[in-house]
């Protein structure tokens, strides 16, 4: 309210001293007795518009200051609730950034035993692709093996057949033959045949 009066005692003096300023010229008797009926409605106007404008400041600035200062302290309530936002998750980062040293010999630690397990599945997937690799070889010598012994053996009994077969000749040859002997003889040639 004394804001509201001040403003208006201001505009009164701001209006008297231009007034002041026109009455300063030495005007003559007949513009004197013109200009004081002038000026004493003049007067009377200004004291009318000074009354009205503090009569609207005085009901609408209290209202309009009432809600500004409202919005002033919701937005420092607001600013207060940032600030404090703000500064826990400052607290926050410090302390994340305080535990990363930690965090990363955490991940290190983990690092190099998913490392070792992944070593060690590797090599026992190794290890037993080794023995399977060793198995089939086995089985591979130990079937060549036999295929060999058994063409040792076919190769021994063609020799050995083929030996008794010179000696029967030989022997035929030196004796004289048998009917018997023709026919197993001829026989044995039809089978090697």
């Amino acid at each position: 309210m004394r804001r509201v009066n001040g403003f208006s005692f201001a505009l009164f003096i701001a209006f008297g001293a231009i007034e002041y300023c026109a009455a300063a010229q030495l005007p003559t008797a007949q513009e004197t007795a013109q200009l004081d009926a002038i000026t004493i409605w003049k007067i009377v106007n200004t004291i009318i518009f000074a009354i009205g404008l503090g009569y609207l400041i005085a009901k609408y600035a209290p209202a309009f200051f009432n809600a500004r200062s409202a919005e002033i302290q919701k937005a420092i309530h607001d600013a207060t609730g940032l600030k404090i936002e703000a500064e826990f998750r400052s607290s926050e980062i410090d302390r994340k950034v305080a535990g990363l040293a930690d965090e990363v010999k955490k991940l290190r630690q983990q690092y190099a035993e998913e490392m070792e397990r992944e070593h060690e599945r590797f090599r026992q997937e190794t290890q037993a692709e080794l023995e399977h690799i060793q198995r089939n070889i086995a089985a591979e010598i130990d079937a060549f093996r036999l295929e060999g012994a058994r063409q040792v053996r076919r190769h021994t009994a063609q020799l050995a057949l083929a030996s008794a077969e010179r000696r029967l000749q030989d022997r035929l040859a030196s004796e004289p033959q048998d009917p018997f002997v023709r026919s197993f003889v001829h026989l044995v040639e039809q089978g090697t045949k």
